[in-house]
């Protein structure tokens, strides 16, 4: 009778590994520092189902003793490269720890070949994981810890067992009940975190997204505001000292400059916030028509500025896979173009190419100008919100950031090189790369 229930109760223990292996590998496709943990899983689920099944086959209990073993050198193995990397690799081997790390590395190795004393490479490991929790502050890690601690009161239990000590087989029980309900545990807590991580990544990146919003209106609208003030204040004197008629065209267009660039900043953010919150449709879209779109729209944007835009191209036609806001890239790369540029004549190269990266080809755009330049450190940095505010105290952030994202979008890529080889004073060279639309 009390085989009967020993063997249903291990037949249990076996169904509760397997279940919680299965959860614990849910969370793993999802969070790779997890994955090591999972063959450790696997081998306890394997262990206890062999138990369970040495009814039947009297070896295999033998069999379940090595697995259990291998799960042992497992955790400890998974431990040490983990505290290792937590307080080792990462503090350029910082003496206490690496003092720490070398001793509890000599006793597991001299405690390894103590098979009846497995449950020290427990300890040893539980002692690591402990450190490594409190640094990280990983729920998933202190539920491996308290599964850890069960282990060790059954390989206690067991101790006790093969000693002839009364009150062995009920803690080794016990434990077993405890540890199995641990990983199950501790699979449905990664599941969670998985959960929660996602929230909290999703809230953060709304927080930063509306910070930037205030930062850029804050920044950019302010100075909107003050240029048509100012504006305004010299056409009002104008106007009472009887200015000639061209002075107060100049100040007048200076306004009706300021309300353009303040509505197409209201524009670029609503682009940029539909791009972000939605997936793009993308279709078929003929780009030479909206290159010469983007061109009509930069000259008719500077009508007193002498630009010379020269397209270098072999190709009719190119489809690319996009959408309408193609003109926006290609608006804001032709108008930084501009805008950025000293020179009495403005000179623009618009060079289109076919590119093979990998199996997919993509169209090359290559937009290059005699302007003022990009320097090596700022050419990651204009793409980014934030850091892209360096060529005059207008900015370039926004455009370049919505440049990005749509390119992105589209499975393609831009970056930024000197015009002239290491002299980014000679200009710039902007490289769009986007797939091409085959039927």
């Amino acid at each position: 009778m009390v085989l009967i229930e020993i063997s249903i109760l291990e037949l249990i223990l076996s169904i509760i590994a397997l279940t919680g292996t299965f959860v614990f590998s849910v969370a793993c496709t999802k969070r790779k520092e997890l994955r090591p943990w999972l063959l450790i899983y696997l081998a306890i689920a394997i262990g206890y189902l062999l138990n369970y099944l040495r009814i039947f086959v009297p070896i295999l209990e033998e069999i379940s003793y090595i697995i259990f073993g291998l799960a042992i050198c497992l955790v400890s193995l998974t431990s040490m490269i983990l505290f290792y990397r937590t307080f080792i690799k990462k503090t350029n081997l910082f003496r206490s720890n690496l003092h720490f790390f070398i001793v509890l590395t000599s006793l597991e190795m001299f405690f390894f070949v103590l098979v009846n004393l497995m449950w020290i490479l427990l300890v040893i490991s539980l002692i690591m994981l402990i450190q490594i929790y409190f640094k990280q502050r990983n729920l998933t890690l202190l539920f491996i810890c308290f599964s850890i601690i069960a282990a060790i009161l059954s390989a206690i239990g067991n101790l006790l067992i093969l000693l002839n000590i009364g009150g062995g087989q009920e803690i080794n029980i016990g434990a077993d009940i405890f540890f199995t309900a641990l990983l199950i545990a501790t699979g449905i807590v990664a599941n969670l975190e998985n959960t929660i991580r996602k929230t909290e990544n999703k809230y953060k990146e709304a927080f930063n997204r509306a910070s930037f919003y205030k930062d850029l209106f804050a920044h950019d609208m302010n100075n909107i505001l003050q240029n048509m003030r100012s504006s305004s204040e010299l056409l009002s004197l104008f106007l009472k000292e009887d200015r000639k008629s061209e002075e107060v065209e100049e100040m007048a267009n200076l306004i009706r400059e300021q309300v353009n660039r303040g509505a197409s900043l209201i524009s670029n953010v609503r682009t940029l916030s539909n791009i972000e919150e939605s997936p793009l449709e993308l279709k078929k879209v003929e780009a030479c028509e909206i290159v010469h779109k983007a061109l009509e729209y930069t000259q008719s944007n500077f009508p007193k500025r002498n630009i010379n835009i020269r397209i270098e191209s072999r190709f009719n036609e190119c489809s690319l896979k996009a959408n309408e806001f193609l003109l926006d890239v290609f608006e804001n790369i032709l108008i930084n173009a501009v805008k950025h540029n000293k020179n009495p004549e403005i000179e623009i190269i618009l060079r289109v190419t076919r590119f093979i990266g990998g199996e997919i080809p993509f169209f090359k755009f290559e937009f290059i100008d005699n302007g003022m330049g990009i320097p090596n450190d700022m050419k990651q940095k204009i793409f980014n919100r934030t850091n892209g505010r360096s060529r005059n105290e207008h900015g370039m952030g926004l455009g370049l950031s919505l440049v990005k994202e749509i390119i992105k979008k589209y499975g393609g890529d831009i970056w930024v090189e000197d015009r002239i080889v290491n002299d980014f004073s000679k200009g710039s060279n902007f490289i769009i790369l986007i797939p091409e639309a085959i039927d």
